[in-house]
């Protein structure tokens, strides 16, 4: 195996995949993508590999989402002590999947705080129960050095009354924007993180890592009303760069995730496909913002 070719879950990994595990960890902000599917990856595929369902590990300590089927690429000494969930969907949320891992703390929007804070009670079985704290939109949680902050996703579910989240992940001068599931960044969410572009801005953001449930081929799916295509995650890092709103360093890329099983290629067939500076992460992919 040369470099530039890695296997990970079934998928063949480029080259830009390579130099972005070799980031140095512990520099900066660590995110390590455990699953990079959207709901309908039930299982690998006989043509596209494996995708996870999406969910990320930031610094070692903190979940964003969390399913039983992603728990293989969490490495062996890891034990977060925290989950933040973007929203009920099962997909994302999982209550024995955190509860097996020992999960202590437990984050999601207010809206359904009380029915997850019931679910994991009635799943516990005599194992700890994690502390359950809902989140109003633009509170701020510090968790073992980095702050995040709860954004409003346009995505919907059927639980009555469930208001969906994204983050802002922040630590030293790195300002991630998380956003997954959701159809483009809200204004509401935009104005919180300071890079709507209709106000006076704020501290721009350094790094974006976006859901890209529909592929090039796929900019019209139904589904763009609560998920965002490839077009729609081009246009609103055009904006945001054109606008200043967002200052990465040089030859950072925009991470795509949460891409569906039916509506994308390959891992190289994404690559090939998506403008700069987009970049198609992968079950593994571990990158330093």
């Amino acid at each position: 195996m040369n470099r530039r070719q890695f296997i990970l879950g079934g998928a063949a990994l480029g080259v830009a995949g390579a130099r972005a595990m070799a980031a140095a960890p512990g520099e900066g902000l660590t995110v390590r993508f455990l699953g990079t599917g959207a709901a309908d990856w039930n299982g690998p595929d006989p043509k596209l590999g494996h995708r996870r369902l999406t969910s990320v590990l930031v610094d070692r300590h903190t979940l964003i989402d969390f399913t039983p089927g992603d728990r293989d690429m969490l490495p062996a000494d890891c034990r977060p002590g925290a989950v933040f969930y973007t929203h009920s969907h099962s997909d994302h949320y999982n209550v024995e999947a955190a509860l097996a891992l020992g999960v202590r703390r437990v984050y999601c929007h207010e809206s359904w705080a009380a029915g997850a804070r019931a679910e994991f009670e009635a799943a516990a079985a005599g194992r700890s129960v994690p502390v359950v704290r809902g989140l109003a939109f633009g509170e701020r949680v510090d968790e073992e050095g980095v702050t995040y902050t709860s954004l409003p996703a346009n995505h919907c579910t059927r639980r009555p009354g469930e208001h969906c989240s994204m983050y802002l992940v922040e630590k030293g001068d790195s300002r991630l924007l998380y956003a997954t599931d959701t159809s483009g960044i809200p204004g509401e969410a935009a104005g919180i993180v300071g890079v709507d572009a209709h106000i006076r801005p704020g501290r721009p953001i350094t790094a974006l890592v976006m859901e890209a449930t529909m592929g090039v081929e796929y900019p019209d799916d139904w589904r763009l009303f609560v998920h965002s295509s490839v077009a729609m995650v081009a246009q609103t890092v055009r904006v945001l760069l054109k606008t200043k709103r967002y200052l990465p360093p040089p030859g950072r890329k925009v991470y795509i995730t949460h891409m569906a099983r039916t509506l994308h290629g390959t891992q190289q067939e994404i690559e090939a496909a998506v403008p700069e500076p987009l970049a198609p992460a992968y079950d593994g992919l571990e990158v330093v913002f």
